[in-house]
């Protein structure tokens, strides 16, 4: 992962007053509040109730077994997450069959693994209980990796929607590439087939609501922006819709009204057209343009999916510059600041186009301690319904229960965004986690994996 340009000291400013005014200064707009009430909100979601408005972004430890299941860190992991006092938890992405893994540890959903999963949220929502007298409203991530893809050996085995010149030489997390297939039309349908399965899988294992994954680098994502695809699943918008609609009517022809549906999308993705969503609609412009991205959730919304959660590639690249190619252009830098502001502003824009949608922010953790101030200015001010934290849970599991016990998020507890838990997956290879607040488990396996030390 190449490094990003951290300019701001957040240790040195002294309250969200300083942290804004110092935005605002770079032309950077965030909303903050210092009243972590609309935070702490329950509200109705599908007839459930949700016990407040932080959430755990999907963020896979690359630590399953190597047949799918969930390891003890696993357990760990949401067990602490579930004992912090999230009122939502988004369970990390679960590939629906075995070419779909993105590595060789990631959790698989079939008969064979759903024993475990369903005690996986089982024992979790029991630590919840015991810890803060609510469980969390659980949504758990499917997906099927098309182009990010690798084998049990870590060799990958890209399987794209279409063919992209900004994409197509570095398939892998870990920056290396693999011979791209193009996914056929049946493999496409293959692909809708396994999705619907795995849902009713999830609806057995007691989750409240499943998430077809469309966002990042993976292929129901790409499908959105396949401009240049033939066939029933390219080119026109209803054709690159197509996918995610039929999974979305077979879930509700399969499971009824037992397991909710929900979204993780991209608003939109720092390629430009024709290889990218939500950007403007002329060849090699980097510039983002919604009018897309605000369809879609339009649809969703008419299809009675009302829980969307808003990402991009990545909050650090930015849907102008080098976007996403900014990792590997050694003459382009990457501002994450930024990049969180612009992601922040199209959930704004988004969210007021479409009404009977709740949404869920992506990138708070780029702010440290401050990010709690920002969620709350966020909900308050009606940019979004639910503020979503990814890395801030590997590093700091229990700050949701630190903000409801008014202490709010403690500086000493928070993640540094020091990009250590990719350099376990990156350049390790081996389960990921926060090497420096959960050091006892992460440090040793960094020192061997990364640092190559006995």
């Amino acid at each position: 992962m190449k490094k990003v340009i951290k300019p701001y000291k957040f240790g040195r400013m002294q309250n969200s007053q300083d942290f804004q005014q110092v935005m605002k200064a770079d032309g950077l707009d965030f909303p903050v509040s210092d009243d972590m009430s609309a935070m702490l909100e329950p509200f109705e979601l599908h007839g459930k109730i949700v016990p407040n408005r932080i959430g755990i972004q999907p963020l896979e430890g690359f630590d399953g077994t190597p047949d799918g299941c969930p390891s003890d860190l696993i357990f760990r992991r949401y067990h602490r997450y579930a004992a912090g006092g999230a009122g939502l938890i988004w369970y990390e992405s679960i590939a629906i069959s075995d070419d779909g893994r993105c590595n060789p540890l990631q959790m698989i959903i079939n008969e064979h693994t759903l024993p475990e999963i369903t005690r996986l949220v089982k024992e979790s929502d029991e630590a919840a209980m015991a810890s803060v007298g609510h469980k969390p409203y659980n949504v758990l991530q499917l997906t099927h990796s098309g182009r990010r893809s690798n084998d049990e050996n870590w060799k990958p085995t890209p399987l794209a929607a279409v063919k992209n010149p900004y994409m197509d030489d570095h398939t892998s997390i870990d920056g290396s590439a693999g011979e791209i297939e193009v996914a056929t039309d049946e493999k496409i349908e293959e692909i809708v087939a396994g999705f619907i399965q795995a849902a009713e899988l999830s609806m057995r294992a007691g989750f409240d609501s499943v998430d077809i994954k469309v966002c990042h680098e993976y292929i129901l994502r790409e499908l959105l922006s396949a401009f240049t695809r033939p066939g029933k699943y390219g080119g026109s918008f209803e054709n690159r819709t197509r996918a995610l609609m039929e999974i979305i009517d077979g879930i509700r022809e399969l499971c009824g009204d037992g397991i909710d549906i929900c979204v993780r999308l991209n608003a939109y993705d720092c390629v430009p057209y024709p290889y990218g969503w939500g950007m403007k609609q002329e060849e090699g412009v980097m510039q983002p343009d919604l009018t897309e991205p605000i369809k879609l959730c339009k649809m969703l919304v008419e299809r009675d999916v009302r829980l969307i959660n808003l990402s991009t590639m990545m909050p650090r690249y930015r849907p102008f510059g080098a976007g996403i190619m900014a990792e590997h252009d050694d003459d382009a830098d990457i501002t994450p600041y930024a990049g969180v502001a612009d992601l922040l502003k199209a959930t704004k824009e988004i969210k007021e186009q479409v009404s009977g949608a709740v949404f869920m922010c992506t990138g708070l953790t780029w702010l440290e301690q401050f990010g709690a101030a920002v969620g709350a200015g966020g909900i308050e001010q009606g940019w979004f319904d639910i503020a979503g934290f990814g890395r801030q849970g590997f590093a700091y599991p229990d700050f949701p229960k630190d903000i409801m016990q008014g202490r709010g998020m403690q500086r000493n507890k928070c993640c540094i965004t020091c990009d250590k838990c990719y350099d376990l997956i990156q350049i390790g290879h081996c389960q990921s986690g926060c090497v420096i607040r959960d050091m006892d488990v992460y440090l040793p396996l960094y020192r061997e994996h990364v640092q190559h030390k006995g």
